[in-house]
């Protein structure tokens, strides 16, 4: 496996433009296309991890027909592909029959072994009922203000509520029917009306089998008689309406109670994403179907898994995974530091965060830390980030999964109730010191009921935390938590504390996602750079040894990890980010313009905003996207991308209950600064010299994805310059008539490499020279795969700029490699240069350095100032 393209599969951009891309995609270097999920999924979806059937290919992207001639298309081509899978959740609404029979029979559907409901909560009124937090405002607004119908669609009865479709359990047919029968004229329909009307009456939604067959003739009755039913359907507003919506197995409520008494587990906090029982076989094998035949099939090659922290319990998932057929699994997870995937799992290793993020803290100078902390706590006085973290996690469990939480503690207070050593915790009391365990997780999960031992470290790191934070609780309600987490109560009670420890697993990933990524990330900013999807941006920087010792332990257990800098959840664009980096080398030219741009501020703000907080954020990003678009289009993205991040801050304003007042302060800001031409004098200097070192960045990670241990992986588009942000912005159509166009204008550079042809790429920092770049690393893996999967070694450094040249070797048994890349370049221009400063090769002869096609005769040292560019990658064919 040379490289992997990740491609975002939309209805504008379907199979058929995937096998178009196919030979670009060959020529590259590429070798396997990494296509999102293929599944059906809810209407005008533009990501397709909303999927409404995993058993079908999705009709808008070409259906069964469309994936068949492509990958048909990629084995002619030479290529594989890597399909994306959505096991932990499916999106609601009328696609989704499964769903659509649960709301019909509740806890007598089939399908209540399919979604993880709670038919028993607390709440009286939700009992045997499923809260459906889809309404825009209160119900009693909603049903006032005639937003809720009932009506006849596909021969079936449904509340409709707008795009929303929630179908009527069988009972409620007898009411309709009842309405629509002094309607009907002719004597032999209205009999079989009367008919089905006493056959529905005497129903109960048991009788699952008997309701469909009365479905049926309803069906065809709907045909004959459109108008009157139509006409009695419209008899059912108000009061008569209210009291039809009361006898469902559902309850329509306002989507701001989701938080606090939904009783179905969700993806994250997204209403309209409703979790898998995947833990049960029947589950497991059902929605698999579809894939299983798929991995039959030539050039099909593995899968990713997609939030693989989800699931109740990955080993057992993955080990069916790949007895299913999946002879490669990567999963998408998030791996803290210390953290490594289990032994157990059979897996190729991770979709590659923690690559991306030994980058950004290697070119991160540590030298800068304290100016640009001391600049963001002027405009903030922010605290430190372990506080924020923890308030934010709490944050997130107070209100966005509140329910969810109360589930957890009452699961808890069940076990407690069994002992009489600790019945007498109280519900609130369990609740609160939950919620303290969960914000001092370090990580998205543990493995249990696996790997007990790391588990317990954890465990007891998170009860040491949540202990200190609240010396007021009885301590040993903590020893309880610890007990039930790791097993150690009454066997007797082991099938409810499995089941109890599944959901609190699956608890603290959304949790950690939305409380860090989704919200500290945007509330502690001093360099935003550090702020990526697996980050740490208390962490500023790390010394080489780390970034070699990775890079070692990839090459041991995971050498086909992938290694991604740039991805469709990414926060910043890879080449956006290696500019940000750079301003950890300027501090104090970064101080300046922070305190001319705060003059500024003052011009272009309202009476609400924006906050220190957010203006710190932009500045940083205007810097690295000054000149990257049009004005018109710069504030149109930038307007959009700190609207988004202010309200994933939840402090000035938020996504539930947005601040018209203070977005429209923000808003005016963001294009007053883009337009101010002061602004624009003051930032230009130094945006030039962030876009000079950001581009040298930008290589130098080039350099190090495309020759560490693992597998590349390229984000569609990202082999041309990627200055995009967070999503939406991220997902923007590409242009690959225009990347192939330029692809085939440096064939014949790519052929024969002349050095001051690529030299002046690198002095344009022309775009071009990153796609030369890719292509000819790629084409070097593709001839030469064993030296990729040979052994890894650092290769020292020496000399006056020792400290900012980090290199690595690479070697087979045939050939070697040494690529020779920079860091802190700014730092080393004040510095004085290169000077004497030599790097280590691993063996004396000829070497061809392959971006410039300069040979050198090399004894043991290479001088870095006789290389004709400011990166070697350096390759030696060795005779036996």
């Amino acid at each position: 496996m040379n490289a992997s393209y990740r491609i975002q599969l939309r209805p504008d951009f379907d199979f058929a433009a995937v096998a178009a891309l196919l030979p670009y995609l060959r020529r590259l270097g590429v070798t396997h296309v990494y296509l999102s999920p293929l599944t059906e999924a809810r209407l005008g979806s533009s990501h397709g991890y909303d999927v409404t059937d995993h058993n079908q290919i999705r009709a808008a992207l070409g259906g069964e027909a469309g994936f068949e001639a492509l990958r048909q298309a990629a084995v002619a081509a030479g290529l594989a592909l890597i399909l994306d899978i959505v096991p932990n959740h499916a999106g609601v609404g009328p696609r989704n029959s499964a769903w659509q029979d649960l709301l019909a029979y509740g806890p007598h559907s089939p399908s209540t072994l399919i979604f993880d409901v709670d038919w028993r909560p607390l709440k009286r009124e939700l009992r045997d009922k499923l809260l459906l937090p889809f309404l825009g405002q209160t119900y009693g607004h909603a049903l006032d203000g005639d937003e809720i119908a009932i009506v006849c669609e596909h021969g079936r009865l449904i509340a409709a509520y707008f795009d929303h479709r929630f179908a009527l359990r069988p009972e409620s047919y007898a009411d309709v029917i009842g309405e629509l029968l002094p309607r009907v004229e002719r004597t032999d329909e209205y009999w079989t009306a009367k008919e089905l009307c006493d056959a529905y009456a005497s129903i109960d939604a048991a009788e699952r089998d008997r309701a469909e067959a009365l479905h049926e003739r309803f069906a065809a009755l709907s045909e004959i008689i459109p108008e009157a039913l139509a006409d009695a359907l419209s008899a059912f507003t108000g009061e008569r309406l209210h009291q039809l919506l009361e006898r469902q197995f559902w309850r329509l409520s306002y989507y701001k109670t989701a938080g606090y008494e939904i009783n179905y587990r969700r993806f994250f906090d997204i209403n309209e994403l409703v979790a898998l029982r995947m833990e049960e076989p029947e589950v497991f094998f059902g929605a698999h179907r579809k894939l299983g035949q798929l991995l039959l099939q030539e050039g099909i090659y593995g899968v990713r898994v997609d939030h693989v922290d989800g699931l109740a319990d990955p080993h057992d998932y993955l080990d069916r995974l790949r007895e299913l057929g999946a002879g490669h699994i990567w999963v998408e997870k998030i791996v803290a530091p210390g953290e490594i995937l289990p032994d157990a799992w059979p897996v190729e290793g991770t979709t590659g965060y923690e690559f991306a993020n030994d980058v950004i803290r290697l070119l991160t100078w540590p030298g800068g830390q304290a100016k640009l902390e001391a600049g963001f706590q002027r405009l903030t006085r922010s605290r430190p980030y372990t506080e924020i973290v923890h308030d934010s996690k709490h944050l997130v469990m107070a209100t966005h999964l509140a329910g969810e939480l109360f589930r957890l503690a009452y699961g808890l207070d069940r076990l407690s109730e069994a002992d009489y050593h600790t019945r007498d915790f109280t519900l609130e009391a369990l609740r609160e010191a939950l919620s303290q365990i969960v914000a001092a997780f370090g990580r998205y999960r543990t493995y249990l009921p696996h790997d007990p031992e790391q588990a317990e470290e954890v465990i007891k790191a998170a009860i040491h935390e949540a202990r200190r934070r609240s010396a007021a609780f009885e301590t040993s309600i903590y020893d309880f938590i610890a007990d039930v987490l790791l097993g150690r109560i009454d066997p007797a009670l082991e099938a409810e504390r499995i089941a109890w420890l599944g959901r609190f697993q699956q608890y603290c990933a959304p949790v950690a996602a939305k409380g860090v990524e989704d919200t500290a990330f945007y509330r502690y900013v001093p360099l935003v750079a550090l702020n990526e999807v697996g980050g740490e941006p208390d962490h500023f920087a790390h010394e080489p040894q780390v970034f070699h010792a990775h890079a070692r332990f990839r090459a041991m257990r995971y050498p086909h990890n992938l290694l991604a800098t740039a991805t469709h959840d990414h926060k910043r664009g890879e080449d956006t980010r290696m500019r940000l980096v750079t301003l950890s080398e300027m501090p104090n030219e970064w101080a300046r313009l922070l305190r001319q741009l705060e003059r500024a501020r003052h011009r272009h703000s309202g009476e609400r905003g924006p906050s220190g907080r957010d203006a710190y954020l932009f500045y940083q990003i205007l810097v690295a996207l000054w000149r990257t678009s049009p004005t018109d289009e710069l504030v149109e993205r930038l307007t959009a991308y700190m609207t988004k991040a202010s309200r994933e801050a939840k402090e000035d304003t938020n996504w539930r209950n947005p601040d018209a007042a203070y977005e429209a302060d923000l808003q005016r800001f963001v294009s007053g600064m883009v337009c101010d031409r002061w602004v624009a004098r003051a930032v230009e200097p130094l945006a030039r010299r962030v876009a000079y070192h950001g581009f040298l960045n930008s290589v130098t990670q080039l350099i190090l994805k495309l020759t560490s241990p693992g597998v590349p992986d390229i984000y569609q588009g990202a082999e041309l310059f990627d200055f995009s942000l967070v999503d939406p912005d991220n997902r923007r159509a590409v242009d690959y008539a225009y990347r192939g166009a330029l692809l085939d204008e440096l064939e014949p550079l790519l052929e024969a490499p002349d050095e001051d042809d690529v030299r002046q790429l690198v002095e344009a920092t022309d775009e071009r020279f990153k796609l030369y770049v890719t292509a000819r690393l790629l084409r070097l893996r593709g001839r030469l795969p064993a030296l990729f999967t040979g052994t890894y070694q650092a290769l020292s450094s020496d000399g006056q700029a020792a400290d900012h040249f980090i290199a690595l070797g690479r070697d087979s048994a045939t050939d070697a490699l040494a690529a020779v890349v920079p860091r802190h370049t700014a730092v080393l221009d004040r510095s004085g240069g290169l000077g004497d400063t030599t790097v280590a090769i691993p063996t004396p002869g000829r070497w061809t350095e392959l971006l410039s096609g300069r040979s050198f005769d090399i004894d043991r040292a290479l001088r870095v100032a006789d290389l004709p560019l400011p990166w070697g990658v350096l390759v030696r064919h060795i005779e036996k």
